[in-house]
């Protein structure tokens, strides 16, 4: 008969290799999946779409006049554009490609619609998500840094009617940039933003339905000043089948998209592999906000080869254009290559 100690050794032993079979690496992870390859999404230029989006909008409370503006301004954006750069209903492509050259649909624009500059991702956010967001009082915001809003506040003076009832005030004091420690760490700058929030009154309200997706930068313009600022944002929907779906704005002079995704994880690869492609950086990775929490399944971008080609292609655009217009607020960074500091401006 085996003594108690044999026992008490053979539990043991029994209970560790568990514990390490329960910590073996999975595959199947959210943080050791491969990169999303494709995406699959429709520029809303078909009624089919449209009718979707539209259901899911309403059936998550949006308002029918918010719900009605957006897509007056969908349909003038789209008739504004050549038909092949839109797409023929959900189609899909790798993350970063387009179907159009991003300067001459900005051309293109401007043909039709003069200097107004159009409207953007924060923009058509606060339209679709107003209804579930409020700010404490009209209390001027002490915004950080540089005016990233000026191009939005442009737009705003011609048409204030597309926030969707939503007032300037929530919109300055949901967005304006904030002050942030100097410290790579993207957890204290979370608790920042949620604290910062908190102190201009923002408050969301819960709905499983319908949830604002934040992509948040950390920015240096100098060694004194550190800040962190909306460089994109945009609505997710869940569907009854619990599909996810992400509209947004591009850009002011590029499309408004619906993207279809099975988990959080698949947005999040798309978000950081579009914006977080800096490297040899002091400043923190870009990071996602779901409402006022950091969002579920959120990773740095898993594919740094793309990372730098994309990276590479905002340095070349730079090169022959003078700035970046279809997209307001650009910061400028300095970004270390090859031993070099090379100026770029930050896609927001």
């Amino acid at each position: 008969m085996k003594s108690f100690r044999q026992i008490m050794l053979a539990i043991c032993a029994i209970l560790i290799a568990s514990a390490f079979a329960g910590c073996g690496a999975d595959t199947d992870s959210p943080d050791e999946r491969p990169a999303l390859d494709k995406i699959e999404y429709t520029n809303l230029n078909d009624s089919v779409s449209q009718k979707l989006l539209e259901d899911m909008l309403s059936g998550a409370g949006v308002s029918g006049n918010r719900i009605q503006g957006f897509f007056n301004r969908v349909d003038s954006f789209n008739e504004s554009m050549r038909e092949e750069w839109l797409t023929a209903g959900f189609e899909k492509a790798k993350p970063l490609d387009t179907k159009y050259d991003p300067y001459e649909m900005q051309d293109a624009w401007m043909a039709k619609n003069g200097n107004f500059p159009g409207y953007n991702c924060r923009i058509t956010a606060m339209e679709l998500f107003g209804d579930f967001l409020s700010a404490g009082d009209s209390t001027p915001v002490d915004a950080a840094g540089e005016d990233v809003l000026f191009m939005d506040e442009e737009t705003l003076r011609t048409d204030p009617e597309a926030l969707g009832g939503s007032s300037l005030t929530d919109f300055r004091a949901l967005y304006s940039a904030m002050r942030a420690e100097d410290t790579t760490d993207v957890q204290r700058h979370v608790q920042a933003v949620r604290e910062e929030w908190k102190s201009r009154g923002i408050s969301f309200r819960e709905n499983e339905r319908i949830r604002l997706i934040t992509v948040f930068f950390h920015d240096k313009s100098t060694e004194e000043e550190s800040i962190l600022f909306v460089g994109h944002v945009g609505v997710l929907l869940t569907a009854d089948d619990g599909t996810l779906y992400f509209v947004e704005k591009v850009a002011f002079q590029e499309p408004y998209r619906l993207l279809r995704f099975a988990d959080r994880t698949e947005l999040s690869d798309y978000l950081m592999g579009k914006y977080d492609v800096s490297w040899g950086q002091s400043t923190a990775r870009p990071f996602i906000m779901e409402n006022d929490e950091w969002m579920d399944g959120w990773r740095p971008n898993p594919d740094g080869a793309d990372a730098a080609h994309h990276e590479e292609n905002i340095l070349r655009t730079i090169g022959t254009r003078a700035a970046l217009p279809t997209h307001a607020g650009s910061a400028a960074r300095l970004s270390k290559r090859n031993g070099q500091d090379v100026k770029f401006l930050k896609v927001v």
